[in-house]
């Protein structure tokens, strides 16, 4: 699956979705000319998630891609949360 993003200094972004070993979704973002920027998504084998739903990395250098994503409602919170070393985690899905 591909969507585009764009931010407000008008660079295009494309979000771009794969499967991780154990079958969960997979979220990286690249820029337009297919760089990549940043995984998204951190695979957990504890948790069970639907198909269209993955773990959200949303912090470090996530923070202001993840910030976009909410705002533009490219992905929506599930209002379930994983706890993964220190951090807690929202489980999130792609909008269509």
């Amino acid at each position: 699956m591909k969507k585009m993003i764009k931010n407000k200094a008008k660079f295009k972004k494309e979000l771009y979705t794969k499967q991780y070993s154990n079958g969960q979704l997979a979220v990286y973002i690249y820029d337009h000319g297919g760089a990549p920027i940043a995984e998204l998504s951190i695979m957990h084998n504890s948790v069970e998630l639907s198909p269209n739903e993955f773990i959200l990395k949303d912090y470090s250098e996530n923070k202001e891609i993840v910030r976009e994503l909410f705002e533009s409602n490219i992905i929506m919170p599930s209002n379930r949360f994983i706890l993964i070393s220190s951090h807690l985690c929202p489980i999130c899905q792609i909008t269509s």
